[in-house]
């Protein structure tokens, strides 16, 4: 998806040159002549980048600044400066300006600033929870003995060992008992820091944990989706987190979806599917929502597989009870996948010659893609999946075009 900029300056040359070298790389260049321009143009469209020309005429580049600071504190912005204008950019810098760019200026250079502002900017908005207070973190609800073993292997283990791997399908509440055994430590005190590696390159990882200096305070660091990462980044990891050392760093706690080689040492929580302790639906069910349903939509909730595990079922208990607003919930308010599935315990047959897994799921995805007329969030929907898995195999098949 291409990003968007916005180009202030009041030179027209200077926006020519500005726009044609961004088209090159893939940006999409917006430009205008004056910050009041600019202020306009910023209520109309989201932007992830303002190239902002600190002299401009009328209002200047720093009451244009702050005027973009205080509206949308989430853009990233770029100052230009002429030269013997340094110390301005210095104070734009420190109105919330991410860098700046002295006047006359090559190629080469706006694109690695750019470049640089812009994987701050990712980076900031990866980091989950980063310094955040103490924020309580419900225990887990479920009474089935399947759930109960993980539940008491946390209890125990988190008391014994700082650093854990929770190992499960998608979707199994693998995180939120991982939040959990934090809240149990006696670590608790200290902020939890969250990284999902499944949005985060790896090149990103290595820049936030070079030198350690984002733990420094942590009480835990839980990486979501290790499992994602490749093995280089993995082995840079275990370096971090010495297993001699660990009252001197924060735990490690790891979320997975297949055993980790590299961490084979770590003691592993099993996380079970929902489709192993379906009698834990009513529960999580009236957890989610306290919204009456009809018994016909409860039977059908109690009759789904649930291939997305717990964070399925959440996701339609709550978009029912919005469609419901306030009332019963019935059939109708349900996802067409969920109504229209097979019981959960009527197997699909495996045939007698086989069958190559990978051929049947690329295929499930081009139906459902074709379906919904290339639509990927209601694609996902269909295959019971988050919008961000079927991203990630879309690219991992190959199935863009």
């Amino acid at each position: 998806m291409s990003e968007y900029v916005l180009i202030v300056d009041d030179e027209a040359n200077m926006r020519w040159i500005l726009s044609e070298a961004l088209r090159t790389t893939g940006f999409e260049p917006e430009s205008v002549a004056s910050g009041q321009e600019a202020l306009a143009k910023m209520a109309e469209r989201t932007y992830q980048l303002v190239l902002l020309d600190l002299k401009l005429k009328g209002m200047d580049g720093l009451a244009t600044l702050r005027k973009l600071r205080e509206r949308w504190p989430e853009v990233v912005v770029l100052m230009l400066t002429a030269y013997g204008t340094v110390a301005s950019a210095v104070e734009a810098m420190q109105l919330g300006a991410a860098d700046y760019l002295r006047k006359p200026f090559d190629i080469e250079e706006l694109h690695f600033k750019i470049q640089r502002a812009l994987e701050r900017k990712a980076l900031q908005t990866e980091v989950h929870h980063l310094r955040n207070l103490r924020k309580t973190t419900q225990e887990p609800v479920g009474s089935h003995p399947r759930w109960l073993q993980a539940v008491e292997q946390i209890r125990s283990l988190t008391r014994l060992t700082p650093d854990l791997l929770f190992l499960g399908e998608q979707g199994s509440g693998k995180a939120h008992l991982a939040r959990w055994s934090h809240q149990l430590s006696t670590r608790f005190e200290a902020p939890i820091v969250e990284l999902d590696l499944q949005h985060l390159a790896e090149a990103q990882l290595q820049q936030l944990l070079q030198g350690g200096r984002m733990l420094v305070g942590a009480g835990t660091l839980l990486l979501r989706h290790a499992h994602t990462l490749a093995e280089p980044a993995l082995e840079a990891l275990i370096r971090l987190f010495p297993a001699t050392e660990p009252a001197t760093r924060p735990r490690l706690l790891l979320t997975s979806e297949r055993p980790l080689a590299l961490f084979q040492h770590l003691p592993t929580i099993p996380v079970p599917p929902l489709r192993d302790h379906r009698e834990d639906i009513p529960l999580l069910v009236q957890h989610f929502t306290r919204q009456p349903f009809t018994q016909t939509a409860f039977q059908v909730l109690e009759h789904y597989a649930w291939p997305g595990n717990i964070a399925e079922l959440r996701l339609v208990v709550e978009r029912a009870a919005v469609l419901a607003q306030g009332a019963l919930i019935t059939e109708g308010h349900l996802p067409e996948r969920v109504r229209q599935a097979p019981p959960a315990d009527q197997p699909i047959r495996l045939p007698l010659e086989g069958l190559n897994l990978e051929a049947v799921e690329i295929s499930l995805i081009r139906q459902a893609l074709e379906r919904t007329g290339g639509n990927k969030t209601r694609a996902a929907e269909l295959l019971g999946l988050t919008r961000h898995t079927l991203l990630y195999r879309i690219e991992k098949y190959h199935l863009e075009d």
